[in-house]
């Protein structure tokens, strides 16, 4: 179960617009640990926080990679050219999570 504003956890409103402007402050290559030590929070409660913006449609998290992929470029592709060697070893899955600006009213979405 997620602890964020409205569901008895601890991190409320003001946690979760920090967290959010954090991200979209952030300097490029820095990650959820390091916002999250910069805000002084555990890395769970983070990684919660961020799951709150991105089922708000506010942190888009995109998976390059996957268990079995090489994770090149073209892996978020769908690429299927990797060699069959190439995929043998389980690899790990890269996260990206960035800010999603909302449309300003008045303005078509793209």
């Amino acid at each position: 179960m997620s602890r964020v504003a409205g569901t008895g956890g601890g991190a409320g409103p003001g946690m979760l617009r920090r967290l959010l402007r954090a991200f979209e402050e952030a300097a490029p290559g820095e990650g959820l640990a390091q916002i999250a030590d910069r805000l002084g929070i555990d890395l769970a409660e983070a990684a919660d926080l961020a799951a709150y913006w991105v089922r708000k449609g506010r942190l888009r998290r995109e998976e390059i990679g996957t268990v079995n992929c090489s994770g090149c470029f073209f892996a978020s592709r769908g690429c299927t050219t990797c060699p069959d060697d190439a995929t043998a070893a389980p690899r790990s899955t890269l996260v990206a999570l960035t800010p999603v600006r909302p449309p300003r009213p008045g303005t078509a979405a793209p």
